[in-house]
């Protein structure tokens, strides 16, 4: 395509997979098996989507696109609808996989 940069291809661009090979020698980074919350991706989505555009999208094709990885990602069904409300409660695979920062708050 004329215009745009040399992206990177195949793995690098994954979005989905990847889930429990983050302790593994080949790990996979994605939003299904990475990423703690759902919130964060519809604010990565928000910023820096479309690439030609960052920001351009609705709120609605925000959300849509948010439902669509995360339905891929076998993390909600197809059909679930989401929006301010629903995205609260998408429970991602690795919620889990973080752990609080243990020292005291740096910047106050």
């Amino acid at each position: 395509m004329a215009g745009l940069p040399d992206m990177p291809s195949g793995g690098a661009l994954r979005l989905i997979g990847g889930r429990g090979t983050l302790a593994s020698a080949n790990p996979v980074v994605t939003v299904e098996s990475y990423w703690p919350y759902a919130t964060t991706l519809f604010d990565y989505i928000r910023r820096a989507m479309p690439f030609s555009a960052p920001g351009s999208l609705s709120n609605d094709e925000v959300y849509a696109v948010t439902a669509y990885i995360l339905a891929e990602g076998n993390i909600i069904e197809k059909a679930t609808v989401i929006d301010a409300e629903t995205l609260l409660k998408v429970q991602m695979p690795n919620r889990d996989g973080f752990v609080p920062d243990p020292r005291p708050e740096l910047f106050k």
